[in-house]
């Protein structure tokens, strides 16, 4: 089982890091007309305690690009040999990447 050869392994990881570059992209054109706060910590109750630095909102790009290097790493060496796992793998590091990135323009066009 060639693992290197498969298309959806492919097409997964280069619409992750698509997804990670439009964010940082998207992230660094609306940072300086960020206001003081941004929410962001929407499971806490309403009021301020949902409100944080933008600065935090750098979380959303790189726990994306985290997640993306630890699922591939995890792909390579531990579930090399059964291709669903490396596939599940793969599609979680997507789903993650595109829901930080729709979160993020939420925030960032909520607040600008």
């Amino acid at each position: 089982m060639n693992v290197e050869n498969n298309w959806f392994l492919a097409l997964s990881r280069r619409l992750a890091i698509a997804s990670i570059i439009a964010a940082t992209i998207l992230l660094l054109w609306r940072y300086p007309s960020l206001p003081p706060f941004v929410p962001l910590w929407y499971s806490k109750p309403w009021g301020t305690d949902r409100l944080a630095h933008p600065l935090w909102i750098i979380l959303l790009p790189a726990g994306s690009l985290v997640i993306l290097i630890v699922n591939t790493i995890a792909s390579r060496i531990l579930t090399r040999d059964i291709l669903i796992f490396t596939q599940i793998l793969a599609a979680t590091a997507l789903l993650v990447a595109v829901l930080s990135l729709v979160t993020l323009t939420k925030i960032l066009f909520l607040i600008s």
